[in-house]
């Protein structure tokens, strides 16, 4: 949104977010839920593209056009429109130069307009880096990580950024702790984590809360490419319409295993993505049937 004074007393402005993730052509992926997601939610997305890529990588042979040089020619734009966010949210970032960029707009947003800095450190999953991710991504994202008011790694990310060893399987609760104690952000969830009895779950902790809080979610046994961006979307906008972080986290969490199972039920190629669209008819008022979250204790061993 642009600055404007000129206000309809009886109309509230739209919240709006400066979203900095790359646009893949075709695989529902990054931007191309990013946008229509916050846009369901009451939320005007201002996107950023970081790179444009003629598929997301579960396909192969893509073709892959860096916006190195767009993206602060685009900043330097926003800045002389006098450019406003309530929200700064960034997903995957092409190289480590992006990094300082979007720290910069986040420097930006936060002192003319007091915005929450949302970062999803989209870079890994099954215990590696994605393809074309250069090694020192996780050590640059951690530093941005450490900035912002709110995180979303998976288990994989965050156990990249700390230097600990990756595992997909089941996690003791003063494991995840660890996990979750690493970041300086305010706020950190944890995705897709399994819990020591082998449930599913989200899990999100506030900085100096004594101990955490897991939102349980039903597991559907399908993997598709963009889940992760659709979660933070979600809970971006959940956020933004004043929602608490547990509430948030519950909410994402349940939204996204809707579309899983409305995609398996779909037949579709699991390559194409989420079945996003009809699914959005319901976003803003969907009632989700997960599992109330609880609250574990701090561990007593660590």
């Amino acid at each position: 949104m642009m600055d404007n004074k000129q206000t309809d007393p009886g109309i509230l402005p739209v919240k709006s977010v400066i979203a900095v993730h790359d646009l893949s052509c075709f695989g529902r992926c990054a931007l191309t839920l990013v946008i229509p997601t916050l846009a369901a939610m009451g939320v005007q997305p201002l996107p950023l593209p970081t790179a444009i890529l003629s598929a997301h990588t579960g396909f192969s042979d893509v073709a892959v056009q860096r916006l190195d040089e767009f993206m602060p020619a685009c900043l330097a734009h926003w800045k002389k429109l006098g450019v406003s966010a309530d929200a700064v949210y960034s997903g995957y970032l092409a190289d480590t130069g992006q990094v300082d960029l979007v720290k910069e707009i986040i420097a930006w947003q936060r002192a003319a307009h007091s915005a929450l800095a949302v970062v999803d450190p989209a870079m890994a999953d099954n215990g590696r880096l994605y393809s074309g991710v250069p090694a020192d991504m996780p050590k640059a994202m951690k530093r941005l990580c450490d900035e912002a008011d709110v995180i979303t790694p998976n288990v994989t990310e965050a156990a990249l950024m700390l230097n600990e060893s990756c595992s997909d399987g089941p996690m003791s609760d003063a494991a995840l702790f660890a996990l979750l104690n690493g970041f300086s952000a305010e706020n950190v969830v944890i995705t897709s984590a399994v819990l020591a009895d082998g449930e599913h779950a989200n899990v999100c902790r506030a900085r100096g809360e004594a101990g955490f809080w897991v939102c349980p979610y039903r597991r559907v046994g399908a993997a598709y490419h963009g889940t992760g961006d659709l979660f933070t979307s979600v809970l971006t906008g959940a956020l933004l319409r004043g929602a608490n972080m547990k509430d948030a986290v519950r909410q994402a969490g349940g939204f996204v295993r809707r579309v899983i199972e409305a995609s398996v039920a779909s037949g579709a190629d699991p390559r194409f993505g989420v079945q996003l669209e009809a699914a959005l008819l319901s976003l803003a008022a969907a009632e989700d049937a997960e599992e109330a979250p609880r609250f574990v204790p701090m561990p007593t061993t660590l």
